[in-house]
């Protein structure tokens, strides 16, 4: 039976940019500036994650134009490689985006706890979570509208704080801080790893593949234009936040949305930065939960998953099954896990096994020729996946360790998974 194709480009660009855009640009500028110790440093790593993310936009949207199917994050690693590869990877993938649900759900309950009634941090994000659930049952389309209100509202609230480069007089600046007994090297790569956090997100969007209008022209645009909005608004913010707080100040703070805001807006700074951690929650839990069910879908399609998982109510274009799945492991991270900056190394060291590998599939799927600008941009994303790994594991060697555990632990037990069903889901792949 044809999948439903209802998403349309404007639905796509926004989810591009909602997946992106989420409590990265709030926080991370701060430790980006601590670790790069000089503005030269901070704004390179910040164009330079911002190419990479580019690189990323247009090799994933060829990979989503090869495999126009909904789930295609998992479908590709099955057919280029192998269901054993692919389970790993996917699970791993998941449990970490799962994790990245409750530490985000967890910040932006802090910020609304002083008006939420003495509610608890864990109690506050458990709701954010179980309300963005209620409205992906309601379907593809309403949860895809309630993301593009969601996204226009958050990009107006960074709009205000760009808007301060013309209205506030510019801070003192520093141009070097001491933050590690590091060279410039290891400063950039450190940098790195932060700014890599805020452009990820992106290559999600191919498990869209089946359900958009004209795929093969659509899907690779809206990727691309959305991850050009992105690095045109991060690097205004970013301006904005040096001349504004200071490149000094920036390094030493930790809610930098809130001093912007206040300078903006003096007494009324407290609740609109609430409003603003509260709508990126929504904006990146609702996304997230539309993208990553699909996976689990289309792991159950294809036999290593309970069949269970494969089933969808076609009239709302829900896989109740799989969306519950893997709400319920968001939810179980909020009690269970540590805090977003404990979670942080973790999620971007998989990410980083995941995104390359993922990448690399383009010399396996069968299409056309690859172009030369195809070739150049996997490769410089491959090594730039290669690079953020390795400055992780050498930074926080927990974090290298514990990951690389994770992903042989996931590995052995996908092969006992889908030994006994490697010819069914063969020719399952084979098919797609």
């Amino acid at each position: 039976m044809r999948e439903k194709q209802q998403l349309r480009f404007f639905d796509i660009t926004m989810m591009v940019i909602s997946l992106v855009i989420g409590m990265g640009i709030f926080r991370a500028p701060a430790t980006v500036a601590q670790r790069a110790g000089s503005e030269f440093i901070y704004y390179a790593a910040w164009i330079t994650g911002g190419l990479i993310a580019l690189c990323g936009a247009i090799g994933y949207a060829e990979i989503g134009k090869r495999m126009p199917v909904s789930g295609a994050y998992y479908s590709i690693f099955a057919k280029a490689y192998s269901p054993t590869l692919a389970f790993a990877i996917n699970i791993i993938i998941l449990v970490s985006n799962a994790a990245s649900i409750a530490g985000v759900s967890i910040i932006g309950a802090e910020y609304v706890m002083p008006y939420a009634m003495g509610l608890s941090s864990t109690v506050l994000a458990s709701i954010f979570i179980i309300l963005l659930y209620g409205l992906n049952l309601l379907g593809l389309r309403t949860s895809a509208t309630v993301q593009n209100v969601l996204m226009g509202i958050k990009l107006l609230m960074l709009i205000a704080i760009i808007s301060a480069l013309g209205i506030l007089p510019p801070s003192e600046t520093v141009t070097f801080i001491q933050s590690h007994s590091g060279g410039m090297w290891e400063s950039f790569g450190l940098a790195l790893i932060a700014v890599s956090f805020t452009y990820g997100g992106y290559q999600q969007t191919i498990n869209f593949g089946g359900e958009v209008k004209n795929n093969e022209r659509m899907l690779p645009r809206a990727i691309i234009l959305g991850v050009m909005i992105i690095i045109a608004i991060y690097l205004l913010a970013n301006l904005a936040y040096v001349q504004v707080i200071g490149f000094n100040e920036l390094a030493q703070s930790k809610f930098i949305a809130a001093i912007m805001m206040e300078r903006l807006f003096g007494g009324t700074a407290a609740l609109i930065v609430s409003m603003i951690i509260m709508i990126s929650v929504f904006g990146y839990v609702n996304v997230s939960m539309l993208s990553n069910p699909r996976v689990v879908s289309a792991m159950g399609k294809d036999g290593v998953l309970p069949k269970i998982f494969a089933q969808s109510d076609e009239t709302k274009g829900v896989s109740v099954s799989a969306l519950t799945v893997f709400t319920a492991i968001s939810l179980i991270s909020v009690y269970a896990g540590e805090s977003f900056e404990r979670i942080l190394n973790y999620t971007i060291f998989i990410d980083s096994i995941g995104l390359g590998v993922g990448m690399a599939t383009l010399y396996r799927l069968k299409g056309e020729k690859l172009s030369i600008m195809t070739h150049a941009v996997a490769l410089i994303f491959i090594a730039a996946c290669l690079f953020t790994g390795v400055n992780i594991f050498l930074f926080d060697t927990n974090a290298g360790i514990y990951g690389s555990m994770l992903f042989v632990g996931v590995m052995m037990f996908g092969y006992m998974v889908t030994k006994k069903k490697s010819k069914e889901v063969s020719q399952i792949i084979s098919e797609q």
